[in-house]
């Protein structure tokens, strides 16, 4: 199959599943807004999959993560901080997506991604809110001690590097 009739089917099939969902839309009520966001995002992510671009995995994850956060906070009031937790799940989305589909992944989505679902459950939960307001520096000392770890080669990286230049003849 040629690349044309093989985008023309796939947008074909984006066309109808968008013109569904939107005829959906007159029918179901409360999940109006997270609707509309879940068809655009998916639109996005089935973009990637096909062109493998990672520029259309960054907006389709985003996308549905706050339209799964709509929908949390339509379905449980009682819980707030349901916005950034679903954007948090969207970015981490995009790492896992990303990791699973070509093997390897950037690691930049996971930090806005770990920050909106640490504040998310902070405003949730007033327990992990304070845990989160008096604990944060611990991250510091944490990855303070990953960074040593990988100098005095305690983390194995060093090591193999190690391993590497002895095998090489001279």
């Amino acid at each position: 199959m040629d690349n044309e009739r093989q985008g023309r089917i796939f947008f074909g099939a984006i066309l109808i599943i968008l013109g569904i969902g939107l005829i959906a839309l007159q029918y179901v009520e409360g999940f109006g807004d997270a609707m509309i966001l879940f068809l655009i995002g998916g639109l996005f992510v089935a973009g990637y999959f096909y062109r493998r671009s990672y520029g259309l995995l960054i907006p389709g994850c985003i996308l549905l993560g706050i339209g799964l956060g709509k929908v949390g906070e339509s379905t449980l009031m009682t819980f707030g901080g349901f916005e950034q937790l679903g954007l948090g799940v969207g970015f981490v989305a995009i790492y896992v997506i990303d990791l699973v589909y070509s093997g390897s992944s950037s690691w930049w989505p996971l930090i806005p991604g770990l920050i909106l679902i640490v504040t998310g459950l902070s405003e949730g939960s007033e327990d992990f809110g304070r845990l989160v307001s008096v604990g944060w520096p611990i991250i510091f000392v944490f990855f303070g001690l990953l960074l040593l770890a990988g100098a005095f080669g305690l983390t194995g990286r060093k090591k193999q590097e190690g391993a590497l230049e002895a095998e090489e003849p001279e």
